[in-house]
């Protein structure tokens, strides 16, 4: 009886708690408009069914937000979010918010405090340390393994020479992956010649299962995966990715210990420099466990977002000959008839290419939402709206990518030139965040141009490509076309 009675009493004050935090929550949000709530569930029903039906509910969402200047609140659960699709208000929201949102825990088992998903305080410390890492002197060592990769790249496409149409993203992904795998750890994973690694297969599942929590409501609360098989399977599949990457560190570790003994004070001796590598000897001394956390974000984070822009902007190009046919008069005034890669110089000549990427990663923001955690009230000046604390803040990129109130009329159509700097005078800083916007941005976001302008330039120097518009999208972690990246390809 007593036992029933401490019940209650917890639960009498744990219910006058939330009806005061939802009180004040619907007050301070009370003129955005929200879809259709019930109790309890909020509007997780909209996140229920397939990527597609999800991507499709989403834009009905951000419909509902153009109608209120682009804002609108969403209850999840117990959970309040505010989805905004102006830039004037992201742009107040990803300066001043850059605590990441408690969705992005889901990723910590595999990330742990690495760089994308670190707590403030610690992400603070460490980007200014790796910061310099990723300045243009250093990531254009990495040209040479860039061109080597994109070359396997062109061999591995050969297969589908004149074969009708593929789906061009898994090529792709096989070739930045082993770029990033040398480039950020110095070590040669041959991805593409071998696609069934245990490793990458490992990394697959994961990702497959960390998807399945984001959108899957009933999921997310731990108590309930755990009970799911997923929960064993996802642990196993970490497991094996994280022993992997241990194994290098732990290798690179040894090394550089050796050279201090040495001492040769680790200076570079002709051989490539890997970021794990630069990692050592830094004003903050990065345990193995670091170490490998902010490598994985590295792999992990960066690549699946830079090979999605890259197929992207094949598919485009592949639709509008137009602009292929300009990019490859570029491309010939700058190599000639030549088929070797591209260096430092080349990649700055390549202008028009560069509005052509942009405006694919406009047009598909690969990364189509960014949840920011609101840790303190703040006021949104566009949307009128004073966003409470513990509300989560949801950019919708690609809403804002595509707005007609920003891009104009034409916002939905592809226009590489809308990138011109004179048209680009009095355009929202925030208006174009393909790699987030202020001081939490994509730390590698140059390193990440260099890779995705050098493989388009060796790949549409050698191959004439076809394509047909995209026309359904699907939403998991990232944004896919539902029926993949398809293209057809001839030898020039």
């Amino acid at each position: 009886m007593i036992i029933l009675a401490i019940f209650m009493l917890i639960f009498g004050v744990y219910l006058i708690y939330w009806t005061m935090y939802f009180r004040r929550m619907n007050k301070l949000t009370a003129s955005l408009p929200e879809p259709l709530t019930l109790p309890l569930l909020g509007s997780a029903m909209n996140f229920m069914g397939n990527s597609e039906k999800m991507f499709q509910n989403i834009q009905e969402l951000v419909n509902l937000a153009f109608q209120h200047k682009g804002c609108v609140k969403v209850w999840l659960g117990p959970k309040l979010y505010v989805a905004i699709a102006n830039p004037e208000d992201a742009q107040v929201v990803l300066d001043n918010c850059l605590d990441k949102d408690k969705v992005y825990r889901f990723l910590r088992p595999w990330l742990g405090h690495g760089l994308f998903i670190a707590p403030v305080d610690l992400w603070k410390t460490h980007r200014k340390v790796l910061l310099p890492i990723f300045r243009n002197k250093i990531v254009e060592e990495y040209l040479d393994v860039i061109s080597e990769q994109a070359n396997i790249l062109l061999e591995r496409l050969e297969e589908k020479l004149d074969k009708g149409k593929f789906d061009v993203l898994k090529y792709i992904t096989a070739c930045t992956l082993d770029i990033v795998f040398e480039t950020a750890m110095g070590e040669r994973m041959d991805v593409q010649h071998k696609p069934d690694t245990p490793y990458l297969q490992a990394r697959e599942t994961v990702i497959t299962i960390i998807n399945k929590r984001l959108f899957k409501v009933w999921l997310q609360p731990d108590c309930l995966f755990n009970l799911t098989s997923y929960a064993k399977q996802q642990k196993d599949n970490i497991d094996l990715t994280h022993k992997f990457t241990d194994e290098v560190v732990q290798k690179k570790r040894f090394e550089y210990e050796k050279k201090i003994n040495k001492e040769s004070h680790v200076q570079s001796s002709g051989k490539l420099q890997a970021v794990l590598d630069l990692l050592f000897n830094r004003e903050i001394e990065f345990t193995n466990e670091e170490l490998r956390e902010h490598i994985d974000s590295i792999t992990i984070a960066g690549n699946d977002t830079t090979a999605l822009v890259i197929a992207y902007t094949l598919v485009l190009l592949g639709v509008h000959q137009d602009a292929q046919q300009r990019v490859l008069q570029e491309q010939e005034a700058i190599f000639d008839k030549s088929k070797r890669g591209a260096n430092r110089e080349d990649l700055q000549r390549m202008s028009y290419l560069e509005r052509v990427v942009k405006e694919s990663m406009r047009l598909y923001a690969v990364v189509p939402i960014i949840a920011r955690n609101i840790h303190e009230d703040i006021y949104l000046p566009v949307c009128e709206t004073t966003l409470p604390a513990g509300t989560g803040a949801v950019i919708g990129a690609f809403a804002m990518h595509r707005s007609e109130a920003v891009w104009g009329p034409t916002a939905n159509e592809f226009d590489p030139d809308r990138f011109l700097p004179e048209r680009s005078v009095g355009r929202h800083p925030a208006a174009f965040i393909p790699f987030s916007y202020g001081s939490r941005n994509c730390i590698g976001r140059n390193f990440g141009m260099m890779i995705i302008k050098s493989i388009l330039s060796t790949v549409l120097r050698s191959y004439q490509i076809e394509a047909q518009p995209i026309n359904k999208l699907k939403m998991e972690m990232l944004l896919f076309p539902t029926e993949g990246h398809q293209i057809k390809i001839s030898k020039r």
